[in-house]
């Protein structure tokens, strides 16, 4: 549901409530017009005067409420990732575009930054830092020069930005208020460790978004089984989309369809999978390789739910999904048209554009119907952002990021769903509400996206082998994992 909606539906509610919460009818101090002390003569309810309607009320969550400044032309130094230093379908454009060309997000990205530029009388220089941030940054440290505001370093370069002291407490901000809609709160929740936050992602980041986990469906394959997109996108809405429905219908997909007694990549599946995502059924499940308790960043894995989770994935997994290698297998068998679910992230919407038959895309499924939302997580082709230790007038940066965030919402976002995926890519009008329970569930995982112990590896490796060792695996990887993070609980306790 798009923020107007959303704004649009709390009006209506609070119109509602102040027409039926009419019980303090009388005067100042409460005592009723009809009770004794109240004042005579008053209209009953039939002959009550006409009252101006209750005005629109706006969740101030959504609104930028800082006082408009003018800078005077100052720079605001930002510090970007190219991830192949290539133009390339991963090479995100958030924030460094030229011109007008007519694609939906360049311009968004264009009329973003000259709303920004003209609106607070700003330069917004953005330079390319390379694939990794934290020596650019670390340089600055040394020279002393302070040419960035803000950085936007790749998701899986948290730790080491953190650990080298390089990002500084967003929290300790006055003119940044996280709270406000155009910041995930989802990221906000995950990446506070010991009060401090040091990386956060919103409206104003893309690539989190075009590498969000979901999963694809070929309609032409369903409607070889009487399974019919309506049907797929009702049981989403309803909230009953989970590993149980998902088993039931690849169950029913499956078949040596070729007649060869074997089945292989020749064959019809219930799902295709890039073997790198097996384990985000995890995160779509709220169990996270690491969490943040009582402030404490911990192993989370070493748990009986992951153990019978794993089981589970491997279950249904093991006979009706094909994943040998990744992408170079399970993609062909999708784009063939012999496979009912694809596993892979949103990116994809812009490479199937040219399929011959319609597809449509699902959140990751719920582990049961108790489960209140659709989750899942970003892979590490991602950038956060991040406001870099060197950064001289932080008040400042942390200005900038506010109105940069909030001119996102009113630019990028939209156009991201509405425009560049429900109108360009998309095959049916409710692409973009299955695109919303993606987004909104949009979790970060700090062990995860850094790679930490390596243990996204053996969850994937595990459910590709079919064969489930998290108890002893994890049971001998919590020791080291842990020393691994309390360094990371060091850099952030200490935080400035």
């Amino acid at each position: 549901m798009s923020k107007k909606w959303i704004s649009l539906l709390l009006s209506a509610l609070l119109l509602l409530a102040s027409c039926s919460g009419g019980a303090d009818t009388g005067t100042e101090g409460g005592t009723p017009a009809n009770e004794p002390g109240g004042t005579s003569g008053q209209t009953t309810e039939a002959e009550a005067p006409e009252t101006e309607p209750a005005p629109e009320t706006e969740d101030p969550a959504t609104l930028f409420d800082l006082e408009v400044k003018d800078y005077g032309g100052k720079n605001v130094g930002i510090l970007g990732t190219n991830w192949y230093n290539i133009a390339s379908n991963w090479t995100s454009p958030e924030l460094k575009v030229t011109e007008l060309t007519g694609e939906a997000m360049n311009d968004a990205v264009f009329q973003r930054n000259s709303n920004i530029e003209s609106k607070y009388n700003v330069k917004l220089v953005a330079t390319d830092g390379g694939a990794y941030l934290k020596t650019p940054i670390q340089n600055e440290i040394v020279a002393g020069t302070n040419a960035y505001d803000i950085a936007f370093p790749r998701i899986s370069e948290m730790n080491e930005v953190a650990t080298a002291d390089c990002a500084f407490d967003m929290n300790k901000i006055e003119s940044l208020d996280l709270s406000k809609t155009w910041w995930s709160q989802f990221a906000r929740e995950s990446l506070t460790v010991h009060d401090a936050i040091l990386f956060i992602s919103g409206d104003m980041n893309f690539m989190d978004k075009w590498t969000a986990v979901c999963m694809f469906f070929n309609k032409n394959v369903a409607a070889g089984y009487s399974i019919t997109a309506e049907e797929l996108y009702d049981l989403v809405d309803e909230g009953k989309w989970t590993i149980d429905k998902f088993a039931e219908y690849t169950n029913a997909v499956t078949n040596d369809s070729n007649g060869d007694g074997t089945l292989d990549q020749k064959d019809t599946w219930g799902c295709t999978a890039n073997a790198s995502y097996l384990g985000n059924f995890l995160h779509a499940w709220d169990d996270p390789y690491t969490k943040v308790v009582d402030g404490e960043l911990v192993f989370n894995l070493n748990t009986e739910f992951t153990f019978s989770a794993i089981d589970r994935i491997i279950e249904v997994m093991k006979d009706n999904v094909i994943f040998a290698g990744a992408w170079d297998v399970a993609e062909p068998v999708f784009t063939a048209g012999r496979a009912l679910f694809f596993i892979e992230v949103t990116q994809k919407l812009a490479n199937f554009r040219t399929l011959e038959y319609d597809f449509g895309v699902l959140p990751l499924v719920k582990y049961d119907e108790s489960q209140q939302d659709y989750r899942t997580t970003c892979a590490t082709l991602a950038q956060m952002i991040c406001i870099p230790k060197t950064t001289a007038d932080k008040e400042f940066a942390g200005y900038m990021l506010q109105a940069m965030g909030y001119e996102s919402s009113l630019t990028i976002a939209p156009a991201y769903i509405e425009n560049a995926l429900e109108s360009k890519f998309a095959r049916d009008e409710r692409t973009a509400d299955q695109l919303g329970y993606i987004f909104r569930g949009m979790t970060y995982d700090i062990g995860y996206q850094t790679g930490i112990g390596s243990i996204s590896g053996s969850v994937d490796s595990m459910i590709s082998a079919r064969e489930n060792t998290a108890s002893s695996k994890f049971a001998s990887a919590n020791k080291v994992v842990t020393k691994m993070l309390e360094k990371v609980n060091e850099a952030y306790k200490n935080a400035e």
